[in-house]
């Protein structure tokens, strides 16, 4: 943990370490004059303040744009965070959120999506939720649902301007 004197001698990491999701160690942070072009991928959580243009792979993991983060790149992880703005395809394994002042413009895959007032969205959501007898299939060896294939009824399409 950061002592106060830290703190004030070193303000963006205490910065970090409030981005950083509970118990998941240090955040990776790209600074506001920074510009990726490329892929961006990893394990450890990822708080963005400058500009991505490419991919951002982060399996599992926490992507964080701030409100100076300008991501024009698909972006896959487990949660992603918008407070900037976002252009381009997302997917998350668990949960979007997308905060005041925000912009996401593409298409969204997730479990879960909150939308703040305020906050702009263009594209198209499918939200598709776990099959809940799937670790019942995975624990008897009979399968997992990748074999089972697609079922639309387990997925909504909305589509916001």
């Amino acid at each position: 943990m950061w002592t106060a004197p830290d703190q004030i001698s070193n303000p963006q990491a205490a910065h970090r370490e409030k981005a950083s999701p509970a118990g998941s160690g240090e955040t990776a942070y790209i600074g506001k004059s920074l510009l990726i072009k490329g892929e961006v991928s990893g394990s450890e959580p990822l708080h963005i303040e400058g500009r991505i243009e490419g991919s951002v792979i982060l399996p599992g993991g926490h992507v964080s744009i701030g409100r100076e983060g300008v991501v024009a790149a698909s972006v896959q992880a487990g949660e992603i965070i918008v407070r900037g703005t976002l252009q381009g395809n997302v997917k998350a394994s668990d949960h979007v959120e997308i905060h005041r002042g925000g912009i996401l413009i593409g298409q969204v895959i997730t479990q879960r999506i909150s939308v703040e007032d305020g906050a702009e969205m263009q594209g198209s959501i499918e939200m598709s939720r776990p099959d809940p007898k799937a670790h019942l299939e995975n624990s008897h060896g009979h399968g997992s649902r990748s074999d089972m294939g697609h079922h639309p009824a387990e997925e909504h399409a909305l589509t916001t301007r």
